[in-house]
């Protein structure tokens, strides 16, 4: 009976250094194999996109598209946008960005904030009375999500043990769109999102004064992927694609729309500067997956 006992216990004590051992290669793998996700969502005539950090952390940067009168639209975008989320295992937000308020980049969200329910709505420097935009800070107020302005020089840290943060690059504090010669376009909210050698620069709507002041305010705007400024228009300056030289250039931009987006002369411009340029209205959705090195690119 003992030599049964002692045979039994080395059988579990070998086991458990099995699982043990398991265990082990399976943290070691995950520290060694963390990634960020980048979603660049084709939602139409719009911006979409979502940031998800190593420790499942969120930060959805715009969400919105244009309906052309069709309001039964925005419903259907909606539930793509959280189909598409869901795939890649996101069922909650942390954080909402809105650049600026023109509906293109927030009318997916009074759907999007209650089905998903984030913690934080990070709201832009320009204001709104429109109804709809109004609506959605109301959802924001009547449930749990606090809300705070972004500021020249806030930073928001996903995940400081893997050093994943996004910093707030512009406009500069004081501007008063529409009032000034700064358009509610040029005033978006300007983030750049570092991990390792690898970042990416949100770049809402800004335009040619935008951009201008981004290039004279000394801020390092290389970044390794560039979600190119109002949907590849005409506005972008060469001079501030040179300075950011993507690898990968996102434009969001509906198939056909009629605003001409992108615009051929910025197509070429990045195409010149070696980047990959990729449209959502005729690629559709774009996952980029990054371990702070290295990235690849998957379409949804």
């Amino acid at each position: 009976m003992a030599d049964k006992g002692t045979k039994t216990a080395r059988q579990i004590i070998v086991v458990a250094l099995v699982l043990l051992a398991a265990y082990c290669v399976w943290l070691t793998h995950r520290d060694f194999h963390l990634t960020v996700s980048f979603l660049f969502v084709d939602v139409g005539q719009g911006k979409c996109n979502l940031v998800v950090a190593p420790n499942g952390r969120t930060i959805l940067i715009d969400a919105g598209t244009h309906t052309y009168g069709q309001n039964d639209r925005v419903e259907a975008i909606a539930q793509k946008v959280i189909s598409q989320f869901a795939r890649i295992g996101v069922r909650k937000l942390d954080v909402i960005s809105v650049t600026h308020p023109d509906k293109d980049h927030y009318n997916l969200l009074p759907i999007l904030m209650k089905e998903l329910q984030p913690s934080l709505l990070w709201l832009p420097l320009g204001e709104d009375a429109d109804a709809e935009w109004q609506s959605v800070k109301a959802i924001a107020m009547n449930g749990r999500t606090q809300t705070i302005a972004a500021r020249l020089g806030q930073r928001l840290w996903l995940d400081t043990k893997r050093g994943v943060f996004v910093e707030v690059l512009g406009p500069p504090n004081g501007v008063v769109p529409k009032v000034s010669e700064w358009s509610p376009n040029d005033a978006s909210t300007v983030l750049k999102l570092s991990f390792g050698e690898v970042s990416v620069l949100f770049t809402g709507d800004i335009g040619g004064m935008g951009q201008r002041w981004l290039l004279s305010s000394g801020a390092n705007l290389r970044a390794t992927i560039l979600d190119v400024p109002h949907h590849g228009s005409k506005h972008n300056l060469e001079t501030f694609l040179r300075a950011v030289r993507p690898k990968v250039a996102v434009i969001s931009a509906g198939r056909q729309n009629p605003f001409g987006h992108p615009y051929p002369s910025t197509v070429e411009a990045l195409k010149r500067l070696g980047a990959i340029v990729w449209v959502t209205g005729e690629q559709g959705s774009l996952l980029i997956r990054t371990n702070g090195r290295n990235f690849s690119l998957i379409g949804l």
